[in-house]
């Protein structure tokens, strides 16, 4: 879609709107309001591929090249800004296997396998569209060959891929309720487990998960933080209102990570 097009379909969009009663209409007013923001970000991204140019540029994953519809943040290096001292201090524990729950296109699947050259990677997404991009960028990262895409991650599919000293890598979209369950699966308290924990769909979800693993395992629960513009200089040509924008990343509401480090040392 041009940019014409984008601004003549939003132009309806709000026309449209204009004729709702008051409450839905601004529940829908602010629908238009998130899209149009995304569209902008899209093009912020385009401003800023010449130099990106598909490479990640900062943080852990640095030089690892991306998807084509790989979002502003994940390119810049500061996707998740929250979680990079915590995977540069995992890269060094030396894993042989890694379960990515919700794996995307395999932005954390392909990097992992990049950080840790003798793991085993198995990411598993319901998504079969993620799925071709997982295997795609790991294609274009000389890393296909240690990493496994399978669908849909049922407690069945972990129980069969868990194994003692395994890192798992939860992103899960609320599923990680059912999923994190020591109870179902013993082998996950011989685990170590980096979760994102979707409060905003499940007010009680990082509460319940930290109770499950504080007796097994060394517990930090890692909130969310704003950015610093200044600490991507790639943004440097940007005016201060799109650093800023450039950075965003549309969370809908509180998602803390849990990072669980087993006590006990996988036999």
């Amino acid at each position: 879609m041009t940019a014409e097009e984008f601004a003549e379909t939003i132009l309806n969009r709000i026309l449209e709107v204009g004729q709702q009663q008051a409450e839905p209409a601004t529940e829908r007013m602010s629908q238009i309001t998130a899209e149009v923001l995304r569209y902008y970000h899209r093009i912020l991204r385009t401003k800023l591929e010449t130099k990106i140019k598909r490479v990640v540029q900062y943080g852990p994953f640095a030089d690892m090249q991306c998807a084509t519809s790989a979002v502003l943040p994940k390119l810049i290096g500061s996707y998740e800004a929250e979680l990079h001292e915590t995977i540069q201090q995992l890269s060094r524990r030396g894993y042989e296997r890694v379960i990515n729950i919700g794996c995307g296109e395999g932005y954390y699947a392909v990097g992992l396998a990049r950080l840790l050259p003798a793991a085993r990677v198995f990411a598993l997404d319901s998504d079969s569209a993620a799925q071709d991009g997982c295997r795609a960028l790991a294609e274009l990262n000389g890393v296909a060959e240690r990493i496994t895409v399978m669908g849909q991650c049922t407690p069945a599919v972990l129980q069969e891929l868990v194994r003692p000293g395994a890192l798992i890598f939860c992103d899960c979209e609320g599923d990680e309720l059912q999923l994190l369950d020591p109870v179902a699966i013993p082998e996950l308290l011989l685990c170590d487990i980096v979760v994102e924990m979707h409060d905003f769909l499940t007010s009680n979800t990082s509460n319940t998960i930290v109770d499950r693993f504080r007796p097994t395992h060394n517990t930090r629960v890692i909130a969310q933080s704003s950015r610093d513009p200044a600490d991507y200089p790639v943004l440097e040509s940007l005016n201060e209102f799109e650093r800023l924008f450039a950075l965003c990343e549309f969370r809908p509401g509180p998602t803390p990570w849990g990072l669980f480090l087993a006590n006990k040392p996988a036999s």
